[in-house]
């Protein structure tokens, strides 16, 4: 079967979108399911197929999402809903979009790796991590049996 020729093809765009926390490695499919909850859950399974979105390309910190032209604005409206992906706690923020991935890789700025500062990340002795040139201070909390868990940049000895 011959390919349809670029006049008949479908226009596409497609967004680059950071990933926070920046550390936390996801799956293609798990993303894949996460937007297509998000999406179905604001715009319903008409809006859904017509936004027609999927999960091109996962890198560290940064995840490349393809969809329908001029649907550009309703799936960054889902993507900010996003809070979880496959039991993790993440955030996806679209930071452009283009109507070709090799123009969206040269906005890619590099991701800084986690150094664990000390704790061994126990609700005793909370987890310090430094991500790039900030410190990150992870405090747990400890109210009528809930863990809650705050990210400060000053450390309270610091205060």
């Amino acid at each position: 079967m011959k390919p349809r020729p670029p006049t008949l093809r479908q226009n596409r765009r497609y967004l680059l979108v950071r990933t926070a926390p920046s550390y936390v490695r996801l799956e293609a499919k798990p993303l894949y399911l996460a937007i297509g909850e998000a999406v179905t859950a604001l715009f319903g399974d008409q809006g859904a197929a017509r936004i027609d979105q999927a999960v091109v390309a996962v890198m560290a910190g940064y995840v490349v999402v393809r969809c329908r032209r001029g649907e550009e604005g309703r799936l960054t409206a889902a993507l900010a809903t996003v809070t979880g992906v496959a039991g993790q706690r993440v955030a996806l923020h679209p930071r452009a979009v283009s109507g070709t991935i090799q123009s969206l890789r040269t906005r890619i700025a590099p991701v800084p790796e986690p150094v664990v500062l000390g704790g061994e990340g126990s609700e005793t002795d909370p987890r310090r991590v430094r991500i790039g040139a900030a410190r990150v201070d992870v405090i747990v909390h400890d109210y009528k049996g809930e863990n809650v868990v705050h990210f400060e940049t000053i450390h309270p000895e610091d205060r």
